[in-house]
C-alpha cells in the first residue's frame, strides 16, 4: 500500500472516531415489554432477546471504532467512561448448602482436637432413690394421763408390767374389769367392808362410771358411791385406775382435786340427809392402814356445807386419797366421796 492511500486511511479513521459521543456508545434502556409467567416459570427469553441484539452490536461498533483509533493512535482531547448501566444477568438459582457433617478441629492453641461437649444425659435416678419412699411414721405423741391416779397403780410403768405379764399369763384378771376394780377400790383399800355391792355400771369414751354400795334389811340396793375410772395406758387392754369419784348428794370438794397439801389440811364439801355424821380418812399406797384423819363431824341438811382440819403424816409427793364417810342409820357407813391429792 502506497503512502498516500495509508494516510488517507488514517485520516477518513480519525474523523470517523471523533464522531462517536459518549451517548452515541450509552446502552439503550431494557424493553419495557411487560413479561409474562408462564405458570410458574417467566419467560424472558423474547423480551430479552430483543434489547440484547441491538445492545450486542452497538458495543461491537464502538469497540471496534475505539480499537482502531487506538491502533492509529489517533490524538484526541475526549476520556470516554465505560456504559453507566451494565446489561443485568439472571443469577443462577444455587442448590441450598447441604450442611457437612460436625468433624473436630483443631485448637489454635494446643492443636489438639476438640469437639463440641457432649449432651449429658438426663439423670436417671438410682432404684434407692428414684422411687417415691413412704414418709417415716409421726412419732406417737407422748401419753398423758391427765389424772391423779389413786389405786391400784402408783404409775404408768407398773401398770404397763401388769399388763404385760397379763398378756402372757392372764394374771389378775380383775384389773380388766371396771366393776371389779372399783369394788376392790372401796372393800380392799379404803376399808369400806360394809359396801359390798356393784349398783351400776357405764362405760363411755370418757371412762367408767360404776356404783357401789349396799342393801338394806329389805333387800333394797342402795348406792354409796359412784366411782370414777379410767384405763391407766392407751392401749385397749390397758387396766383401769380408779381416780375419782361422781358426787351427788353427798360431796367431797376441797381440797381442790390433784392438789397439793399439807397437814392439817382443811377438808370439805356439800351434804343432803338428816343426822348425819362426817368422817375423813386419808390413805396412800402402801400403807394398810390410814396416814391420817379426824372424826367427827355432824351434818344435815338439804345442799348443806361441811369441813373439818384434817391432820396426816406422808412424805412429800405422795399420792393421797381423801375419803368422807357418813351413815349411822342403816350401817355405819352408807355413803362415801373421794378426792385426789398429794403431799
Amino acid at each position: 500500500m502506497s503512502r498516500d492511500i495509508e494516510d488517507r486511511l488514517r485520516a477518513a479513521y480519525a474523523a470517523r472516531a471523533d464522531t462517536v459521543t459518549e451517548s452515541s456508545l450509552r446502552v439503550a434502556e431494557p424493553p419495557s415489554d411487560e413479561i409474562q409467567p408462564i405458570g410458574d416459570v417467566i419467560d424472558i427469553s423474547t423480551a430479552r432477546r430483543r434489547w440484547i441484539t441491538p445492545a450486542l452490536a452497538a458495543a461491537a461498533v464502538a469497540a471496534l471504532a475505539i480499537g482502531t483509533s487506538i491502533a492509529l493512535t489517533v490524538r484526541s482531547d475526549h476520556h470516554h467512561s465505560p456504559p453507566a448501566v451494565t446489561p443485568s444477568t439472571i443469577a443462577p438459582t444455587l442448590p441450598s448448602p447441604v450442611p457437612s457433617p460436625s468433624v473436630p478441629h483443631q485448637s489454635p492453641t494446643t492443636g489438639a482436637p476438640t469437639s463440641p461437649a457432649p449432651t449429658s444425659p438426663a439423670p436417671t435416678a438410682s432404684a434407692t432413690t428414684s422411687a417415691t419412699l413412704p414418709a417415716p411414721p409421726a412419732p406417737a405423741p407422748a401419753y398423758e394421763f391427765g389424772y391423779q391416779p389413786l389405786w391400784p397403780f402408783a404409775n404408768l410403768a407398773s401398770a404397763r408390767a401388769w399388763q404385760a405379764a397379763h398378756r402372757s399369763t392372764g394374771v389378775q384378771p380383775w384389773h380388766a374389769d371396771p366393776s371389779q376394780t372399783a369394788l376392790s377400790f372401796t372393800q380392799g383399800y379404803l376399808g369400806l367392808t360394809e359396801i359390798n355391792l356393784v349398783t351400776s355400771t357405764r362405760v363411755t369414751s370418757e371412762g367408767a362410771y360404776v356404783g357401789v354400795g349396799y342393801r338394806d334389811p329389805n333387800g333394797a340396793a342402795h348406792t354409796s358411791a359412784v366411782l370414777f375410772l379410767v384405763r391407766f395406758g392407751p392401749d385397749a387392754d390397758s387396766p383401769w385406775e380408779v381416780v375419782g369419784s361422781d358426787d351427788t348428794t353427798f360431796s367431797l370438794e376441797q381440797p381442790a382435786y390433784g392438789s397439793q397439801v399439807q397437814s392439817p389440811m382443811l377438808v370439805g364439801g356439800h351434804i343432803t340427809g338428816v343426822d348425819e355424821n362426817i368422817r375423813v380418812a386419808v390413805r396412800s399406797l402402801g400403807s394398810s392402814s390410814p396416814v391420817g384423819g379426824s372424826c367427827c363431824q355432824p351434818a344435815g341438811g338439804n345442799g348443806t356445807a361441811w369441813a373439818m382440819s384434817v391432820p396426816f403424816s406422808a412424805p412429800a409427793g405422795t399420792v393421797l386419797t381423801i375419803v368422807a364417810t357418813t351413815g349411822g342409820h342403816l350401817q355405819t357407813v352408807e355413803r362415801f366421796a373421794i378426792m385426789g391429792v398429794h403431799a
